[in-house]
């Protein structure tokens, strides 16, 4: 249940993904989270955390981004996504398997420097502490 662990940390659901006709498809459930930037975020599938990661940029484009290069995958071509990851996200997402997305803005840390966001750090923890099975850096 490590779904539920993440929420205690303050990450929300904020969209919905799926593969279909070999496409892998994300409907955005939280326009407003989705439109920051600085973010963390979880991939989950029945309750299991699959994937974390962070985007500087705002998540919304971030999740356009996994859309194009899993998809691509999924059909055998060249993108960010290896084909291998392609195959993994197919056997994580069984027919007809939908699973949650988490996310929320990287803590805010008041330095001497001025404010820094702690996104990447908190990215790294998460990683070190669950080790999911789609993240490369973690296997």
């Amino acid at each position: 249940m490590h779904a539920e662990k993440i929420k205690e940390y303050g990450l929300k659901p904020v969209a919905e993904f799926w593969i279909e006709e070999n496409q892998f498809r994300i409907e955005l459930t939280d326009l407003e989270t989705t439109a920051l930037k600085k973010c963390v975020y979880a991939f989950t599938v029945e309750d299991e955390i699959v994937r974390v990661g962070s985007s500087k940029a705002p998540l919304k484009k971030r999740f356009g981004a996994w859309r194009r290069d899993v998809s691509k995958a999924l059909n055998g071509e060249k993108s960010a996504t290896p084909i291998e990851e392609g195959h993994r996200w197919r056997d994580a997402l069984h027919e007809g398997c939908h699973g949650i997305i988490y996310a929320r803005p990287g803590t805010t840390v008041h330095t001497p420097l001025g404010e820094i966001s702690a996104y990447l750090d908190e990215e790294c923890v998460l990683l070190a502490r669950y080790k999911p099975k789609l993240n490369r850096s973690s296997r």
